[in-house]
């Protein structure tokens, strides 16, 4: 077999006309069409007379973002394609637009974040109907259905030239943005970006964010709510206000947020006999062993002998409450409980004085399920799973970073505010694609697989008949998915 023989006869030459790159664009293009986000931004943005339509320009940097653009000058993927897209806006025209926007102030923003939530209402009506339901939570190997869940993190993104508010910070040098998260369909709800120093656990932050990924739910989705956070965000004044929500008259709102191992919590965990310790599952909801050192060569054996348990999990509500010191949690929510897991610690990992003693590692967390939860919830081992799935989250950021968040192109704040809107609104059109036109393994994939197989998929422009078609080579392996997610976003209804 000749290794090089592919060039043989091979030449590359100009002048091909109606071949188009990047054709899977158009799915995300017309989908911010057909849920009314466009037409939202439109009447949102006051545009120059005579001049592009801001909200088009808008929802196109949106687009170009989802599709891999890391800064403005990657606009032109749309713009260098009239023939698809007909007259987009050039790149210092997007400029003008990100400049215009930041100059209209919290104001203009609000209305910007107003148009989302209009046409996030319509998506996920449209996809209710196509699944029967929002997307249940994932907890192990259990699904919570019904149940609205909002996760809250923050990351630092990292500045590698000297921009506004652009801090140290415990990771290096750059910025502190953070962003809530709807785990029923991987979409960011609330974003907000801060100067680099910005506190992790700053509860002003948290709880403005918190109602702003709320009020982004479509109503009939707040009745039931499950919101998250871990440690390093956890605050007083976060918990209180938890509780408060969790009190109001028609709603459910479960809380899990992660909790610091102090003193008085490693007083408690001296005091919990060894019966106490439940073993923990894991994401499979499969029981957390591994094999001894001397075991029988029967991998498949039930030898207790023969396995090793290596994560535990306990409750010190009632240690912490009335045990001999009083109620030691008297300052904070009384539906609070508080529960702890232990697990063998990784090699190099650090540990403190009480974990280097006994050898396991703690993590501790509250929650106010209920303490008569019927089933599988009502269980230790499943409510400390439905906690330790908080860390979904952090996908949801690692994807948006690959989708604009990981690279703030201006110097300016401000503009950096607006291009955090863009490219937040990109992974939201990434979400909706898969949650309303794509099936399979298309419809869990990750921004990296869906720009190959489907935005950036090649094809031919054909004209006649006062129609255009978009062929995509027959070849191409997913060419049926991107015809069939054009069919179904054709298909939704325009928002009343």
């Amino acid at each position: 077999m000749n290794a090089t023989g592919w060039s043989r006869g091979l030449e590359v030459t100009g002048g091909g006309t109606g071949v188009v790159s990047h054709a899977g664009l158009a799915l995300l293009r017309q989908l911010s069409d057909r849920t009314g986000l466009t037409a939202g931004l439109s009447a949102a943005l006051p545009s120059p007379l005579g001049g592009y339509d801001r909200g088009r320009v808008f929802s196109d940097l949106a687009c170009a973002i989802a599709d891999g653009a890391r800064v403005i000058s990657d606009f032109r993927v749309m713009g260098d394609q009239r023939e698809l897209f007909g007259p987009v806006a050039s790149v210092p025209t997007a400029w003008r637009a990100l400049k215009e926007i930041a100059g209209g102030g919290d104001r203009r923003r609000r209305k910007v974040t107003a148009a989302v939530a209009r046409a996030r209402r319509h998506a996920w009506a449209q996809g209710i109907a196509r699944h029967g339901g929002l997307p249940p939570v994932q907890v192990a190997d259990r699904e919570l259905a019904g149940v609205t869940c909002i996760r809250l993190d923050a990351t630092v993104v990292t500045a590698h030239s000297d921009k506004e508010l652009a801090e140290p910070n415990f990771k290096g040098y750059g910025h502190h943005p953070i962003i809530a998260a709807c785990d029923n369909t991987g979409e960011p709800l609330a974003w907000m970006l801060r100067p680099g120093s910005a506190g992790s656990n700053t509860a002003a932050d948290h709880l403005r964010l918190m109602g702003d990924a709320i009020a982004a739910l479509p109503p009939a989705q707040r009745r039931k709510l499950m919101i998250t956070c871990d440690g390093a965000g956890a605050s007083h004044a976060l918990v209180k206000e938890l509780d408060r929500l969790a009190s109001r008259h028609g709603y459910q709102v479960t809380y899990s947020v992660g909790w610091e191992l102090g003193v008085r919590e490693k007083t408690a965990i001296g005091k919990v006999p060894e019966t106490a310790w439940q073993i923990a599952v894991d994401g499979n909801g499969e029981v957390r062993e591994r094999r001894a050192g001397g075991a029988c060569a029967d991998r498949d054996c039930a030898h207790r002998r023969c396995w090793i348990e290596e994560a535990h999990v306990t409750e010190l509500t009632g240690l912490l409450r009335e045990g001999p010191a009083g109620d030691q949690l008297q300052a904070w929510p009384k539906a609070m409980r508080v529960f702890a897991r232990r697990e063998r610690p990784h090699p190099g990992a650090q540990l403190s004085l009480l974990e280097a003693a006994d050898g396991w590692r703690y993590t501790l967390w509250v929650t106010n399920r209920a303490p008569d939860t019927k089933g599988w919830l009502g269980q230790c081992a499943y409510i400390d799973a439905a906690h330790r799935v908080h860390a979904r989250v952090e996908d949801v950021i690692r994807t948006g970073k690959n989708t604009g968040l990981g690279h703030f192109p201006s110097h300016d704040y401000k503009i950096n505010q607006i291009w955090l809107d863009a490219a937040m609104i990109a992974c939201t059109l990434l979400s909706w694609l898969k949650l309303l036109a794509l099936d399979g393994d298309l419809a869990k994939s990750e921004p990296k697989t869906l720009r190959y197989r489907v935005l950036h998929a090649a094809a031919r422009l054909v004209r006649g008949g006062r129609r255009r078609t978009l062929k995509i080579a027959a070849t191409w392996p997913w060419a049926q998915e991107i015809i069939t997610a054009w069919q179904r976003i054709q298909a939704l209804p325009h928002p009343t």
